[in-house]
């Protein structure tokens, strides 16, 4: 009986534990799925959102090169108007200022002809025929506003043609005159005859009102047609009025639409100037192929993310264990690198170093100073040799012991070498007194510093002093500056306190390795 219940516990146990890991697991896979099917959504939104940007892109490209044609348009004429004024003015009929100024300048300016007409709407052509504008409320617009107007597309005889007005002022600035430059549509004559994309694409240019004005690539509209009333287009119900809006107020955006019974994506992004829209009208399965090619099958995706997912806790586990045999190493190894030098009780070379190196990094971003100073034990191989190694221990702890008293809580004073002490006096202004008064502490230390219960043993010391950031930007450049100072205090017979770049008095010792 008593065997029954043992194992019945220990069934119970490794229920619970296969709870403790099922439930939560559970739950994670059921979270992540939620969570990849999510994603695969935005994942397919981005894609479409790439896609349209591809074409809009596109787009960009026809509206900056029609663009462009069009600044240089309106520079010609409100260069040529100023002309046509100067000559006019000089009592030039119009007839010869058409001819003579205005005409050399059509090539230039991309048009294919020129009025020079008055506020009626009346005017010479650049042929020198008697003529009248083709938009009179561009006309009126131009000379009140005494600014470059450019008209609405506007048909004639199955083309569409915009016109750049610019206005002919006098010496009074009154503007009687202006001058028309007359252009034809076309923003695809700097693309190829076929489709950018999958051969079946058709490229619109549409004005305000959703008039087809101008086409390329695939011949599913056709010119002068309403893409809101055309039989051959139908926009997507709901997205008719935003699509209308868009158009109207200039705003670039996407629409769907069904042509001959096909779905169709229409990109489309306003141009610069007469109120016209490039459009580009591609086929749904080349965005569709788009998607597939750049993201793959979405589905395809999860089922390799769950897979990843189950090798990922797999691997997990594995992990773990490695980590934990690797962190027993690295404690052990930690350690035996302690911050604290068991001899003196201060920071070891390697920590020493690091917390030097660490608080320069940020005195440097707050602007701190600091002074580091390098103890060298005059004469300790002296010590060892004659009074014993178990002394010379003595001699150095009682120092780390005085050191650590010695200055500041905040201060670093460490033990680097055999006989090398560190100090680094954080956040300290080092003015000449500072310097002066620090130096004459260690010297009076060292002065009243004893050691030995039967034999009292007083040492000196040659001390180096450089001061962050003046004689150095980190510790190496700060280390190797209060170095080059405690050599020239053992060369000037030790037992002093030299600071970097400060010249000391009395003869020298030429000494060898130190």
């Amino acid at each position: 009986m008593a065997k029954k219940i043992k194992t019945n516990n220990a069934d119970t146990s490794t229920i619970i534990n296969i709870t403790q890991w099922a439930i939560p697991t559970a739950i994670l896979f059921i979270y992540v799925l939620v969570t990849l099917y999510s994603f695969s959504s935005d994942m397919k939104k981005d894609a479409q959102y790439t896609v349209r940007q591809k074409i809009s892109d596109y787009n960009d490209a026809l509206i900056i090169s029609y663009n462009a044609k069009m600044d240089v348009a309106r520079s010609v004429a409100g260069a040529t108007a100023d002309v046509v004024s100067k000559e006019l003015a000089s009592g030039d009929d119009m007839k010869t200022v058409m001819a003579e100024v205005v005409s050399p300048t059509l090539d230039n300016a991309y048009s294919i002809g020129a009025v020079l007409a008055d506020s009626s709407g009346n005017g010479i052509s650049d042929t020198g025929a008697d003529t009248t504008v083709n938009s009179k409320a561009a006309l009126e617009k131009c000379l009140s506003d005494k600014t470059i107007i450019m008209s609405s597309p506007y048909d004639q005889g199955g083309a569409w043609y915009t016109d750049v007005y610019a206005p002919v002022s006098d010496a009074d600035g009154n503007a009687e005159y202006a001058l028309a430059y007359v252009f034809i549509i076309d923003v695809f004559s700097d693309i190829p005859t076929t489709s950018k994309f999958d051969g079946r694409t058709c490229y619109a240019v549409i004005g305000s009102d959703g008039t087809v004005v101008s086409l390329a690539g695939r011949k599913i509209l056709t010119r002068g047609e309403n893409i809101f009333e055309s039989d051959n287009i139908a926009i997507t119900s709901g997205a008719e009025s935003r699509t209308k809006s868009n158009l109207s107020n200039r705003n670039a955006g996407y629409t769907t639409c069904t042509v001959a019974g096909e779905d169709r994506v229409m990109v489309y992004d306003p141009a610069a100037y007469a109120g016209l829209t490039v459009a580009s009208i591609v086929t749904r399965s080349y965005v569709d192929s788009e998607v597939h090619s750049t993201y793959g099958d979405m589905e395809s995706i999860m089922i390799r993310i769950v897979v990843a997912m189950v090798a990922f806790f797999i691997a997990i586990l594995a992990i773990h264990f490695a980590n934990k045999a690797v962190n027993t190493r690295h404690n052990q190894t930690l350690q035996e690198k302690a911050e604290t030098d068991l001899l003196t009780g201060l920071l070891n070379k390697i920590s020493t170093e690091q917390k030097v190196t660490d608080y320069l990094a940020e005195a440097k971003t707050k602007g701190q100073s600091a002074i580091l100073f390098l103890i060298d034990i005059d004469n300790f191989k002296k010590v060892n040799d004659t009074m014993g190694h178990a002394f010379g221990d003595e001699l150095l702890a009682g120092l780390g012991l005085g050191l650590s008293t010695l200055f500041r809580a905040t201060d670093i004073v460490g033990r680097i070498g055999g006989d090398e002490f560190l100090v680094l006096m954080r956040n300290i202004n080092p003015d000449e007194e500072t310097k002066k008064r620090e130096a004459d502490k260690l010297l009076t230390f060292f002065r009243d510093f004893k050691v030995g219960e039967y034999v009292q043993y007083r040492c000196t010391a040659s001390i180096g002093g450089a001061v962050f950031s003046q004689d150095g930007a980190d510790f190496d450049e700060l280390y190797k500056a209060a170095d080059n100072a405690m050599y020239e205090s053992k060369r000037h017979g030790k037992n002093r306190v030299a600071y970097y770049g400060e010249k000391l008095e009395g003869p020298t010792i030429e000494l060898g390795s130190h």
